[in-house]
């Protein structure tokens, strides 16, 4: 490479760097997790529907102000009367449910009338108010914890609220709530969540990069022992990241919970390319080649490793681009453009770099290479003098780990990304153990036969059936439906009474409410659970966290229920909502990741096998790799650790970074056989060329993946666990079994 070459280069990169890094300053955070809904979906397509019809099923916020002394206190329920009313006048509140602003319907002789539940200025009704909620099943769990000490506000937002929006709302609850000074106020809801996530993302993005940045500087220094051998690597990756997150910027998109890693997995795989870069430029200065001489030698020689193994790690990500779900096309796509970025800046700025700078001091002998050396012909004996004691360790452990791997189970919970420690999963936590949960539930039940109503009496009755299934076998609570809409009539015609919060047992009782569903105040409750053809109706609750596998469970239950005790000529269901979704995504996710998989080892055999023209090489190559997945498979078995949204894709990640430190092997291996050695000679010599520079970029894939582990996001935390494990697991493999496979099959190679 001339001077003149370098130099256009070298300002190319500037000019390059210059652009993409003013366009990544300006890339904003984003979390919306209904963006995790598959695309082009029968079930997100129907749910769309019901939203046009109803309205979304999680634009509320659930505030529980809790009074250790117990809620029956003037001075509490006065303060809990203001702050409802002061809710209620936010901005970007749609409506409010609040006990202090609850009015009982009554029907007497005088027609319709209103009481209040709670008599807040009158302590001599306290008692009376007090048996009332305890004996009335629609407030019991639902706006009165089980202990009684404290209330439920329902905060509902104005529909498909915008970011800012929400933030906006957010804030001003927080500042709110802080203003009033309860003993204790829990609150959960969508808004929450999101600027919650929001906040983690951004200060983990730092967090991750410095962790990885300190360790990567030591682990650099410790290695190459100047100042050049840690500086360049650092600033070739740091190209690589401030390219692709503005090539992300200019195509509008933002960060969010998957894209966030970007910068510290593209930091850490990065990074492995140009320490092999390296390491051969110093070994060729070492052994006394001119600078230039060195130069080239390196790049012929790793050039084409760097090439395959940036494609393979590439492969893994490009795969995830096979699922259906926008953040995780998005992050695989941007992750393997910035694998391919990182490579071009490798070739094109480092030997421009190189050629253009002053080739450092080197140590020719000094005792870390000895050391080096040591360790490596130890480890090369072992493999040649047991090979069958590796086969059969492996063997095992291989057995082991299937039986582990079996004992995987596709799960997921809603907020297991956050901690137990998380103040957000304490008060998720709050609603589940005093109220009905806060995960929804949604279901449409619609009638087949034409002319006939879903307020007819022998639906209603059907009906009444499901929602009492649902409530004591499902586990839903905070049940609306026009089930609830006619108890509550009926019971508003018995003077308010608790014993007739039920459906009339007769046609004759019925027909007397439904002369009552007309009145306005009773249609406006109507209009939010029936469509406006009286053909369909909604079922709107919500439900504990159980997990998508015991949901999944309960759906498979009420399904041979409804079959077997339902007039399924009647009517017929269907489960919808934003957590069955969810729930859908997950598992679909799961099962992809089979898919995923086989594609990225199909392609990366077919690379292999055309470098090496053999199909025999393609399979001993993918022998080392694929062991190290299913003994992390096992070992997420033994754990009990689900499959789910983010570790399903661990698999394929791990793969595409793992395969390179083999390709760099048999690189190496193919041109000392290319150079006339001996077989067993090329081995030794491959062995201990590429044995130190497979263990360092392994350890630093491991160092950055384990800064993960300081994330409050649970599935960061385990991206960061197991990834490493893979990757410690994979350099093993390849220093002690991949050898011994080459051994068993050089006569067919």
């Amino acid at each position: 490479m001339t001077k003149k070459l370098s130099i256009i280069i070298i300002i190319t990169i500037v000019i390059t760097t210059g652009i993409t890094g003013f366009l990544s300053s300006k890339l904003s955070f984003d979390y919306n997790f209904e963006h995790f809904f598959p695309k082009n979906d029968a079930d997100l397509d129907y749910f769309l529907e019901f939203r046009e019809t109803y309205e979304n099923d999680n634009d509320y916020t659930l505030i529980a102000i809790v009074n250790n002394d117990g809620i029956f206190k003037k001075q509490f329920l006065q303060k809990a009367a203001k702050f409802s009313d002061d809710l209620q006048k936010l901005k970007h509140v749609d409506r409010i449910i609040s006990p202090t602003q609850l009015q009982q319907p009554i029907f007497n002789t005088y027609g319709f009338i209103e009481v209040p539940l709670l008599h807040i200025d009158d302590t001599a009704q306290y008692r009376n108010d007090k048996t009332k909620v305890l004996k009335s099943k629609e407030y019991n769990k639902t706006l009165f914890s089980k202990d009684l000490k404290s209330i439920c506000i329902v905060v509902y937002n104005t529909p498909i609220i915008s970011k800012k929006a929400s933030d906006e709302l957010l804030n001003d609850i927080e500042t709110l709530i802080h203003k009033y000074d309860f003993d204790d106020v829990h609150y959960a809801g969508k808004i929450r969540g999101q600027k919650a996530y929001l906040s983690i993302m951004k200060r983990e993005l730092v967090v991750f990069l410095s962790i990885s940045l300190l360790l990567i500087l030591l682990l650099l220094g410790v290695s190459f022992r100047s100042v050049f051998g840690v500086i360049v690597p650092i600033i070739t990756v740091f190209i690589s990241i401030i390219w692709v997150l503005g090539v992300m910027r200019f195509a509008g998109k933002s960060l969010d919970i998957m894209t966030s890693l970007l910068p510290t997995i593209l930091f850490v795989v990065g990074m492995s390319d140009t320490i092999h870069i390296m390491s051969k430029y110093l070994e060729e200065l070492r052994n006394g080649k001119s600078k230039l001489n060195a130069i080239q030698i390196t790049f012929k020689e790793i050039g084409l490793a760097t090439l395959l193994t940036s494609l393979t790690t590439a492969i893994g990500f490009i795969t995830l681009m096979l699922v259906n779900i926008q953040p995780i096309k998005e992050f695989g796509l941007y992750t393997a453009l910035g694998v391919f970025l990182a490579f071009v800046v490798a070739i094109l700025f480092l030997p421009a770099l190189l050629s253009l700078t002053k080739a450092p001091k080197i140590i020719h002998k000094n005792k870390q290479l000895l050391v080096w050396r040591k360790i490596l012909s130890a480890a090369f004996l072992i493999t040649l003098r047991y090979p069958k004691r590796i086969i059969i360790t492996y063997t095992i452990l291989l057995v082991v780990s299937i039986i582990g791997l079996f004992q995987l189970e596709i799960n997921y919970h809603l907020l297991e990304d956050l901690s137990d420690k998380n103040p957000l999963q304490q008060d998720f936590r709050f609603f589940e153990e005093q109220y009905s949960g806060i995960r929804p539930f949604e279901m449409t039940l619609t009638v087949k036969q034409p002319n006939i109503s879903v307020l007819d009496y022998t639906v209603v009755k059907e009906m009444e059936k499901v929602q009492d299934y649902i409530e004591k076998k499902y586990g839903a609570g905070f049940i609306f439906s026009p089930v609830s809409v006619i108890k509550i009539i009926n019971k508003a015609m018995h003077g308010g009474n608790n014993d007739y919060y039920i459906v009339p047992k007769n046609k004759t009782d019925f027909k007397k409410i439904a002369d009552k569903l007309k009145h306005p105040s009773v249609k406006k409750m109507l209009d939010k659970v029936v469509r406006s053809d009286n053909k369909s109706c909604r079922f709107s609750g919500k439900m504990d966290d159980v997990g998508s596998k015991k949901v999944n469970e309960l759906n498979v239950q009420f399904e041979a229920y409804f079959n077997t005790q339902i007039n399924t000529n009647l009517i017929q269901y269907k489960m919808t909502g934003t957590a069955l979704l969810v729930d859908k995504n997950n598992e679909f996710l799961s099962k992809n990741m089979i898919m995923g998989l086989s594609i990225a080892f199909g392609l990366i055999a077919v690379i292999i096998g055309l470098l090496y023209r053999s199909i025999l090489m393609a399979f001993v190559s993918l022998i080392p790799n694929f062991v190290p997945l299913i003994m992390l498979g096992g070992i997420m078995g033994f754990l009990g650790h689900s499959i789910n949204i983010s570790t399903s894709i661990i698999f394929t990640i791990a793969f595409g970074i793992a395969v390179d430190d083999t390709i760099h092997f048999l690189s190496k291996f193919k041109i000392e056989q290319n150079r006339k050695h001996s077989f067993f000679y090329a081995l030794k010599r491959t062995y201990l060329g590429t044995g130190k520079a497979i263990v360092f970029t392994s350890l630093i894939l491991c160092g950055g993946f384990l800064s993960l582990v300081f994330s409050d996001f649970k599935s960061t935390f385990l991206i960061g666990i197991y990834i490493s494990t893979t990757l410690f697991l994979a350099v093993i493999t390849d220093l002690l079994l991949l050898p011994v496979l080459l051994v068993f099959f050089k006569k067919r190679l």
